[in-house]
C-alpha cells in the first residue's frame, strides 16, 4: 500500500532553491537536503529522484516562478521605466535577501556548471528569455510612447539591461554591496533616455 506523502513539493523545491543558492549544487550534500527540507532520505529519493533530478526540478520551479512574476509587472505596470526598474529591484532584492549577497540560483547555476550540465544551461537559457523578453517589451512601449530615445536599438537594449541583470548577481558574489548595485542600475537606466 502507498503512503501519502505529507508534504508540499513545492515547498519542498522552494527549500532545495534557497539551499542549492547559498551552499551550490557541489556544496550540497545528501544530508544537508534531507535536514533542510525536513523529509526523509527515502521520500526525498521516491518523490523528486537523484540529487542531480532535484536541481533540474528546482531550477525549472524557479523558471516557472520567474515567468509568473514577470507576466505579473508586464500586465500590471504601464509606465516602460518603472517595469523595467521594477524588474531591476526585484533581481537586487533576490540577490541580496535580508541583506545579504547570495546570488540568483539561476546565475549561481550557470556558473557552477558552465556548459557542462546541458539540462541545466536549458532551464537557466529560457529564464534568461523570459526576463529579456520583459525587458524588450519595456524598451518598445518607451520607444513608441517617446519616453527613450528614438536612435536606441531595443533589442542591444535589452540585451544590454539583462547582462547588467545578470552582472548584478556576480557583482555580488564578488562583495559589491546592495546600494552600489543600487547606484549602478540609475546609472545605466540613464541610458535609455
Amino acid at each position: 500500500m502507498a503512503r501519502n506523502r505529507n508534504f508540499d513539493e513545492q515547498d519542498i523545491l522552494d527549500r532545495a532553491i534557497e539551499l542549492f543558492k547559498i551552499r551550490g549544487y557541489r556544496g550540497t550534500t545528501p544530508e544537508d537536503l534531507v535536514s533542510t527540507l525536513g523529509i526523509s532520505r527515502s521520500s526525498l529519493y521516491n518523490t523528486f529522484g537523484d540529487k542531480h533530478s532535484l536541481l533540474l526540478k528546482s531550477l525549472h520551479r524557479y523558471h516557472e516562478k520567474t515567468v509568473v512574476g514577470l507576466e505579473n509587472i508586464i500586465s500590471n505596470t504601464r509606465e516602460p521605466l518603472a517595469g523595467i526598474k521594477l524588474i531591476f529591484k526585484l533581481s537586487i532584492e533576490g540577490t541580496y535577501p535580508g541583506g545579504m549577497p547570495q546570488g540568483c540560483f539561476l546565475i549561481n547555476s550557470i556558473i557552477e556548471f558552465g556548459p557542462d550540465e546541458p539540462a541545466a544551461v536549458e532551464i537557466v537559457r529560457k529564464s534568461i528569455d523570459a526576463t529579456r523578453g520583459a525587458l524588450l517589451h519595456f524598451v518598445l512601449d518607451g520607444k513608441k510612447e517617446g519616453k527613450f530615445s528614438d536612435s536606441l536599438d531595443a533589442e542591444t537594449m535589452a540585451d544590454y539591461l539583462q547582462n547588467c541583470i545578470n552582472g548584478i548577481v556576480v557583482s555580488a558574489k564578488a562583495g559589491m554591496t546592495q546600494a552600489e548595485c543600487e547606484r549602478m542600475v540609475e546609472s545605466t537606466l540613464i541610458l535609455l533616455h
